[in-house]
């Protein structure tokens, strides 16, 4: 009994040692099962994602290509802008450009400051209303009249008020000839105006630049309506005195060719009629506008004592040699960088005033801080010889000059490793480069003022002299005639001379009517 249980025993051990090999061959069956089928989960997996990839990197490559476009396009989008942006924001105070193109724009003042207090300096008299030291000779001159209030009934002892007046009046002058006579030119007209209204009414029209229409009231207010001349008559009263002034336009021209240094500018005004020279004969065409004006050249050439105007129908190098000036100047010439000025002179001096708005503008609006540091190297420069000249001293060291030149060069290189760290069409390169070329290529003429003294900082003072001709052209639109802008020309030349001359207006005028030289 307990071998057959033994035999039973040992038959299941047997039974279950196969059914465990019969397993464990299965499960390394599976195993392997497993194995393949998660490597080709693997592969498939792999492969999938592969083609996922695949499938998504064609769908976006052209998002891709098209983002790439894109960006670029904004790219070039911006750098418009920005450019737009410089263009829009150039003012007279940062750029070239004129006052008059500033529009409604308010621009604010590009002077420095000067650390100093605002207000009258020391030592400043000031302005206020005295009587006349002269006032017996005045008198005396028929130039004043004085009158006598007396509260004092009689009394031996007083204090006295002055009041300060003008009296208008009219007057009728009648001029006796005998029958027969041969009358004088002037007084072949039963009547006619006198000198003195025709020097009020050219001081008030061509200085005071008030419209005829405006300056016919007025004297037909202060006459008690005597008098009312037309606008015809009040223009043919610049002309006759236009026409009076051949001499003392040569005194003017004389006293700019024999100075060593003369400013030179000039400006657009607006005229009905212009002039066209025929190609062959170099006579003049005289054109008039239909609905509209043309734009003529009013150019100006002046120094401390004198000034003189001119007008051509074209900013070309022909109305230059037609004005017959600068062709035969031999001394220095200021300017705006206008390059056909280089031509005429024996040395030019470019204006600092337009080249540090300029550089301003550039330090602003173009990001250029070599641009900054040129404008404040300039400006420091212009302080140097002011003080130089405010201490008596009218030359600039030599030890200081050969300083300056070199610092000037320095600071051209500074602006070029700026460029070239610049990349191409990047915005501003293109302003920066043009600038740097300028400078470089002009450097005499940038700073010959400091080489002679003599020489100004700026053109400003021809600036100054045009400026009244713009203002003059707001006040009446445009020039109605060719003859009219001339005529205006040669009064104005006059007028601006003999106030630089410290003359006065009002009797150098009359002078002119009355045949008297002013001017010497």
């Amino acid at each position: 009994m307990a071998v057959n249980y033994n035999k039973d025993i040992i038959r299941q051990l047997e039974e279950q040692t196969t059914r465990a090999d019969k397993l464990e061959k299965e499960n390394k069956m599976l195993r392997a099962e497993v194995k393949d089928l998660r490597k080709k989960l693997s592969d498939f997996e792999e492969n999938m994602n592969k083609r996922i990839n695949d499938a998504i990197e064609k769908a976006i490559a052209p998002l891709k290509e098209e983002l790439v476009v894109k960006n670029d396009e904004l790219s070039k989008a911006n750098t418009e802008i920005s450019r737009l942006k410089a263009v829009i924001n150039k003012d007279s105070g940062n750029s070239s450009k004129p006052p008059s193109t500033n529009g409604f724009k308010k621009v604010p003042n590009s002077r420095e400051k000067t650390g100093n207090p605002p207000g009258g300096k020391q030592g400043h008299t000031g302005n206020r209303l005295i009587k006349p030291k002269n006032l017996d000779e005045l008198v005396e001159k028929g130039l004043a009249e004085v009158k006598v209030v007396d509260y004092t009934a009689g009394a031996t002892e007083y204090i006295s008020r002055w009041v300060a007046d003008i009296e208008i009046k009219t007057t009728f002058t009648e001029h006796r000839f005998p029958i027969g006579c041969m009358l004088p030119k002037e007084y072949e007209n039963e009547i006619t105006y006198g000198n003195n209204i025709k020097a009020i009414c050219t001081l008030l029209s061509v200085e005071g630049m008030i419209s005829r229409e405006r300056l016919a009231e007025f004297l037909k207010q202060i006459t008690n309506g005597i008098l009312k001349p037309s606008e015809t008559t009040l223009g043919e009263f610049v002309n006759q005195m236009a026409n009076l002034l051949d001499e003392e336009i040569d005194v003017i021209k004389n006293a700019l060719l024999n100075n060593e240094v003369m400013n030179v500018d000039e400006t657009p005004m607006k005229c009905s009629q212009t002039i066209e020279y025929d190609k062959n004969t170099e006579e003049p065409l005289l054109k008039t506008a239909k609905e509209t004006t043309f734009n003529v050249t009013v150019r100006n050439y002046s120094n401390g004592f004198a000034t003189l105007y001119t007008v051509n129908p074209k900013k070309d190098i022909a109305g230059i040699e037609r004005d017959g000036i600068l062709p035969v100047f031999h001394g220095t010439l200021c300017h705006d960088h206008d390059k056909k000025f280089y031509n005429y002179g024996t040395f030019n001096c470019t204006c600092g005033a337009h080249l540090t708005r300029e550089l301003k503008g550039l330090h602003e609006l173009y990001n250029s801080a070599w641009a900054g540091d040129m404008r404040h190297f300039m400006l420091q420069l212009n302080e140097h010889k002011n003080y130089d000249l405010f201490n008596g001293r009218l030359e600039c060291n030599p030890d200081m000059l050969v300083l300056y030149y070199n610092l000037y060069d320095d600071l051209i290189l500074a602006g070029e490793n700026e460029l070239n760290r610049t990349e191409s069409g990047e915005f501003g390169k293109k302003e920066v480069s043009k600038m740097l070329r300028r400078l470089r290529n002009y450097k005499e003429n940038y700073l010959l003022f400091m080489k002679d003294y003599k020489v100004p900082f700026t053109n400003n003072l021809s600036e100054r002299d045009l400026r009244q001709n713009k203002t003059k052209q707001k006040v009446s639109g445009c020039f109605r005639s060719w003859n009219g802008i001339k005529k205006y020309t040669v009064a104005r030349s006059f007028i601006s001379t003999v106030k630089k001359r410290e003359l006065n207006l009002l009797n150098s005028i009359r002078s002119v009517f009355e045949g008297i030289p002013v001017l010497n």
